[in-house]
């Protein structure tokens, strides 16, 4: 048998000559003796950590978790986790496995599985990769099957940093229970995502988790007739049936794809086992089929199965005849491309790699020398950088590190550790100006956008928690095609790269774009790959202004419930949330102030003030630019940190971040032209004083009020009705229909004086064109054809002889728009001011110009009226007068003797 063996692999290497590859040792020495290797975990960043056990009998090792800690530059470190994980954990459970397991948690700490059977449950303890303890958190309750702890549950860590881990146990004989939690922040905090069941074919079915590019999990599981799979029990050939299936977890949707049959069989086999790994740098997913034919116990067949994510196989072939007492310990996709199988012999006690390509085809070995000598334990482990790792003993007290380097399967990476990706915009390294609008990626090949994110991210070193900037999910507006679909381009927030002089990374997720032509997902990019920064620029003084924002719907009736201590502590958080997001320093932000309400939104919203302070320093976001990221920032929060926070998602996207506008600030300049204009009207009309003393000399006010108040009701409709809905069509009803009615009335006062006026006909005959315009003029007010007789500066173009019934009626007609066009105008723009956050130039002229015509008609009309009852009096006197004077004289003439002379005179 050790013969057929040694000629397979001797036709292996005769049929494909390569080159032997050399490899470096480390030796380092233990203080102790009786170690052995249980498990080899390699990190992005270099590092690979050796988990050592050190047994006690057949069944149990050493309580306790000794960690070696090998560094890039070839030093290692010692370190022990000091926890009290019980005992028990320690020793094999009934199904000959460890009731604990250790697995890596990316970026850089381990995640200790153990069981605690005094609480029936099991916990993870998170830890550094020195092994200082970071958290212990629950996360599932033991199983008890048939009345027995059924303790196999373990953890499967994802390939990508930006995803979770899962948690998998037998619930029943026939359901698997999972549970997704999300990656451990820099305190080892986790918390559960999701969690669901798998159910298997038949009961107590071997099963196999494996993480897939997309950010889902594969789980394989086979099914048979009269066999149990994983056991030594055969028991009817004839009616054999054996069926290997693949379901996808999809553990953030709680959904799950499959189960898809992808192999089946009838021939007889003894004992199967499995391997999956995902493909990195090539297309879907990849599993090895181990299992020994009946006829013989001592052969082994293996069958490579290459399959997509809809469980299509399109490919399956055998690596070979027979594999004769040698064990497939481990199977990995590499990150370079192609595969790594790990093979032990338990007769030789040798180990054996063998390299297949990206198509599952034989290529090499894997540069240790053939039949490599072990102790009983081992471990290997190849980093991303294409370095291959084997750990063994030297001796009892020598721990041998042997390194070697892999073929690359791709030779057109660019720096993203992605074969698919040409190129970039930014490219990596580079810098670029303050506020792009829009990055892109160049594929080699044609893709389609799936699912999954692409995350910007900003950072001062490599050591602190980055930032998140934007974010933005596959299937969104964001993106766009190139022609041949190989470059897919990106919107960016103008708020996203808006600090000067930093450091940026994106990361794309696996399966934010998948394969045009087989849509099998593909590999993305990890942070610290894709980095680039922003070019220095200094930034130009602004001073210290106030924004306001509005809370949603939700956000307002959450507030309104919390007691005062708990809205104090929710402004103060708000205001850390806001400093990270933009983000600036948080002592640039003074304290947020409540509480108005937004009456123009529908139900009203709590409005909350925060003042932002200037900056002397050039490098730093002025006043304006902070306003104007918060806006952008609140305004598309979907895809901003603004929804990450639990304060900052409770805000208004529609209403954004806006300027609180003090009137003398921000409306100087035009104060300005308007006190310019009334002193130049001040100049005129005191120079038609002069010329003419007699005219009607006021006009020269109250002509460009009232047009000023007309053009600006119209702009007020047309630019800020619809701010206020609920005022909108008031504003149109009471500025038509009074306008038509003006007019109307102006038009028949014309032809009625003309026709009857002999002398008004004959200046209507030589002043046509400004009769027109003063009767199109009307329909602002009424009085503007009090204009044409007002005879201001002596002008005899406005010396109009209108008749005192025209003036009477010109006078009521006012009268009566007072009622339908001043008084409403003026409620409207009382009422604007109240419902509005924001105050405009328009509605303050409007309302300013409302004002004072209206307060002009009422004194107007006082004085009128004062007039006609004062004028009305003396009449009434001097009547009496006449009476008393007639009487007199008759009195007179009945009682005295009027001298003749005197008597004719008044005769």
């Amino acid at each position: 048998m050790n013969l057929l063996t040694n000629l397979f692999y001797f036709i292996l290497l005769f049929i494909n000559p390569l080159t032997v590859y050399s490899y470096d040792v480390i030796l380092h020495n233990e203080t102790e003796p009786g170690f052995k290797i249980y498990k080899v975990l390699s990190y992005r960043d270099g590092i690979t950590v050796v988990h050592l056990v050190k047994p006690i009998n057949e069944s149990c090792i050493e309580p306790r978790i000794d960690l070696r800690i090998l560094h890039p530059n070839g030093t290692i470190d010692s370190a022990k986790v000091d926890y009290p994980i019980p005992e028990y954990n320690f020793c094999l459970g009934p199904h000959r496995y460890y009731w604990f397991d250790i697995n890596r948690s990316l970026p850089r700490s381990i995640n200790i599985l153990y069981l605690d059977i005094a609480s029936a449950s099991y916990y993870v303890l998170s830890i550094t990769r020195s092994g200082y303890v970071l958290s212990n958190t629950y996360v599932a309750p033991i199983s008890i099957i048939n009345g027995s702890i059924y303790a196999d549950g373990y953890l499967t860590t994802h390939t990508s940093e930006e995803c979770g881990f899962m948690f998998a146990n037998y619930e029943t004989e026939n359901i698997v229970m999972w549970k997704y939690f999300s990656r451990p922040d820099d305190k080892g905090n986790f918390s559960l995502l999701n969690e669901g069941r798998h159910y298997l074919q038949s009961s107590s079915n071997y099963y196999f988790i494996f993480p897939s590019i997309d950010g889902n999990f594969g789980i394989v599981n086979a099914n048979s007739t009269d066999i149990n799979i994983k056991s030594n029990e055969f028991i009817n050939p004839s009616k054999f049936t054996f069926k290997v299936y693949v379901s996808f977890i999809k553990p953030v949707m709680e959904s799950v794809d499959g189960p898809f049959l992808i192999y089946q069989s009838a021939i007889p086999h003894f004992e199967l086992d499995f391997f999956c790994d995902t493909a990195f740098s090539g297309i879907g997913n990849t599993c090895l089929l181990m299992f020994n034919r009946a006829e013989d116990k001592n052969t082994s067949e293996v069958i490579k199965l290459s399959f997509q994510t809809s469980g299509s196989v399109f490919d399956m072939r055998k690596l070979g005849d027979k594999f004769v007492n040698a064990e497939i310990v481990t199977f990995n996709g590499l990150f370079q491309g192609g595969y790594l199988i790990t093979l032990r012999d338990n007769q030789r006690k040798t180990i054996e790699g063998i390299i297949l390509d990206n198509d599952g085809k034989y290529n090499g070995t894997w540069g240790f020398p053939p039949g490599l000598k072990s102790s009983g334990s081992f471990g290997v482990t190849a980093s991303l950088n294409g370095s291959l790792r084997l750990v063994t003993f030297e001796n009892e007290m020598t721990l041998k590190i042997s390194f070697t380097t892999l073929p690359k399967f791709f030779s057109n990476d660019q720096g993203y550790e992605n074969p698919h990706i040409k190129s970039t915009y930014p490219s990596i390294d580079s810098s670029i100006p303050l506020s792009i609008t829009n990055i892109n990626i160049t594929y080699h090949l044609s893709v389609t956008i799936s699912t999954n994110n692409v995350s910007i991210y900003q950072y001062i070193n490599n050591d602190d928690i980055p930032i998140l900037r934007q974010f933005v999910p596959g299937n969104s507006p964001y993106f766009s095609y190139s022609s041949d679909k190989k470059t897919i381009n990106m919107k960016v927030l103008e708020s996203t790269f808006n600090q000067p002089n930093s450091n940026y990374y994106i990361v794309i997720d696996g399966n934010m774009v998948r394969d045009w032509k087989s849509n099998n997902p593909l590999l993305g990019v990890v942070r610290n790959r894709w980095k680039f920064n922003t070019i220095n620029i200094q930034d130009n003084f602004a001073e210290e202004s106030i924004g306001r924002f509005s809370l949603t719907e939700e956000g307002t009736k959450s507030f309104e419930k919390l007691s005062l201590d708990g809205r104090r502590g929710f402004l103060s958080q708000l205001r850390i949330d806001l400093a990270k997001s933009i983000p600036v320093d948080i002592n640039r932000l003074d304290y947020i102030k409540c509480c108005e309400y937004d009456y123009s939104q529908k139900p009203p919203r709590i409005l909350l003030s925060l003042p932002i302070k200037s900056t002397t320093s050039p490098h730093e976001r002025n006043v304006d630019h902070i306003i104007k990221d918060l806006d952008i920032l609140i305004k598309h929060k979907e895809v901003t940190p603004i929804s990450w926070f639990g304060t900052t998602n409770n805000l208004e996207a529609s209403f954004g971040f806006r300027r609180y506008k003090n009137l003398l600030d921000d409306f100087k300049f035009h104060l300005i032209g308007i006190v310019i204009g009334i002193v130049i009207l001040g100049f005129l009309y005191f120079y038609a004083k002069k010329k003419y003393p007699l005219g009607e000399n006021i006009v020269i006010f109250k002509f460009p009020l009232i047009i000023l108040n007309f053009i600006m009701s119209i702009m007020f409709i047309l630019n800020n009705g619809k701010n206020v809905p609920q005022l909108f069509i008031p504003s149109i009803i009471f500025c038509v229909i009074p306008t038509i009615i003006n007019f109307v009335m102006g038009v028949i006062i014309m032809l009625q004086e003309i026709k009857k006026n002999r002398y008004f006909y004959e200046w209507f005959k030589n002043n046509v064109d400004i009769a027109s315009l003063f009767t199109i003029l009307s329909g602002a007010n009424l009085e503007m054809l009090n204009i044409l007789s007002s005879q201001v500066a002596g002008i005899m173009l406005f010396n109009a002889p209108l008749s005192e019934v025209i003036q009477f009626y010109i006078f009521w007609g006012s009268f009566i728009g007072f009622f339908i066009n001043d008084v409403p105008r003026f409620i409207i723009q009382v009422f604007y001011i109240k419902l509005v956050v924001n105050y405009d130039i328009i509605p303050f002229l409007t309302l300013s110009t409302s004002s004072i015509i209206l307060a002009n008609n009422i004194i107007s009309k006082i004085y009128h009226a004062i007039i006609h009852l004062y004028s009305k009096k003396r009449k009434s006197i001097m009547i009496l007068q006449n009476k008393k004077i007639s009487c007199n004289l008759a009195n007179e003439n009945s009682s005295i003797t009027v001298p003749r002379k005197i008597r004719k005179t008044v005769k």
